[in-house]
């Protein structure tokens, strides 16, 4: 798993890789206010390795839900130092398994406000994790056409973590029977 917060009053960027979330670093009255952490898992799915990454937009806070869009506009563009970071913080990981840069990336928006509430496919991370080339654009032009990650139905040795290990509210964090379409957001 993957802690990365980042301080507003240093610029600094902390990361924690470990097997847990580090919940110390989520704790502090700052942290609880500010909710700029990025935290994210491993999750083999049917026997593929994917990263599941989570990010905090709105609600907890009144003024979270009125800075929504620019909360939402500023996670999206930093995302890709952010996977940048875990790529680096994680070497060694990445030295003994090289393939883990052409996993699929989710990423997770919680919000209370249902627009902001959604998954995207950032595809494979060696491309997620690239800057977005030109002001403005966004990273929708990047996003393949890919299955939604779907559980096993039973118990099976192909998936794995059972349950996520983000300690927050995981209603999108596997395909509902009714999932989008390959290649679209949910919404």
């Amino acid at each position: 798993t993957y802690t990365l917060t980042h301080s507003d009053v240093t610029a600094k960027l902390t990361l924690a890789v470990s097997h847990t979330i580090h919940a110390a670093q989520l704790q502090g009255w700052y942290n609880r206010l500010q909710r700029d952490e990025v935290v994210a898992e491993w999750r083999k799915v049917r026997g593929n390795m994917s990263l599941h990454v989570h990010c905090h937009i709105s609600g907890g806070h009144f003024l979270r839900d009125l800075i929504a869009p620019l909360r939402y506009y500023i996670f999206r563009k930093e995302l890709p130092v952010v996977l940048k970071a875990f790529v680096h913080g994680d070497g060694s990981l990445f030295s003994s398994h090289p393939e883990l840069e052409e996993a699929t990336v989710w990423v997770y928006f919680h919000s209370n406000l249902p627009r902001f509430n959604r998954v995207e496919c950032w595809g494979p991370l060696c491309d997620a994790a690239a800057p977005v080339e030109e002001e403005g654009q966004q990273n929708d032009d990047r996003l393949p056409a890919g299955e939604w990650p779907r559980r096993c139905p039973q118990q099976c040795e192909c998936c794995f973590p059972p349950h996520s290990l983000i300690p927050w509210p995981n209603e999108h964090d596997m395909a509902p029977t009714d999932a989008p379409a390959a290649g679209q957001t949910q919404q």
